[in-house]
């Protein structure tokens, strides 16, 4: 299963506001900042977010987005369906036709059941057993080699996996 750099994105940002643990509204410019997101990018995340009420917006001064529903509201899944579409759950193929695959039905059974605990652990992975309210989560500092004085740190991007990820596109789970 891949997700989308859109739904790292989502998750990170909802988990984000989670972690706040109010339901104030924050600036895209600033959560973008906050997150090392593309403010352009994070804005059409957060569009598509809106539109199943996962965050609420409003325009203008004092304006923003946060949260639309409590955390404990809002499930892993809820967040990548908004983001991907309602598409993006079907059973994880191998690229082996359905019917190829039931003449082994050993294997057929396990893969099924594969599937259906990956769909249950989305679904049933709520944004409050993420990010309880006060857990920090934001873009990590880590040394690295580019960074050759000591105590010097450089950002890194954090993947959904909360590994470090310089690398862009989809994020493996």
């Amino acid at each position: 299963m891949h997700f989308s750099k859109a739904s790292t994105y989502g998750i990170r940002s909802v988990a984000y506001m989670a972690a706040r643990g109010d339901r104030e509204m924050i600036s895209i410019r600033e959560l973008s900042r906050e997150l090392d997101i593309p403010p352009a990018f994070l804005t059409k995340v957060m569009q598509r977010l809106a539109s199943r009420k996962i965050v609420q917006t409003m325009r203008g001064y004092g304006g923003g987005v946060a949260l639309g529903r409590p955390p404990g509201d809002i499930t892993l899944k809820d967040i990548i369906i908004a983001v991907e579409g309602d598409e993006s759950f079907h059973p994880i193929g191998l690229g082996i036709p359905a019917e190829q695959m039931k003449k082994t039905p050993d294997f057929f059974e396990k893969w099924s059941r594969l599937n259906n605990s990956i769909d249950l652990f989305f679904s049933n992975t709520k944004l409050s057993e993420l990010c309880p309210a006060g857990a920090v989560v934001k873009t990590t500092a880590v040394q690295t080699t580019a960074a050759k004085t000591p105590g010097v740190k450089t950002p890194v991007r954090v993947a959904a996996t909360g590994k470090g990820s310089s690398k862009p596109g989809k994020h493996s789970v």
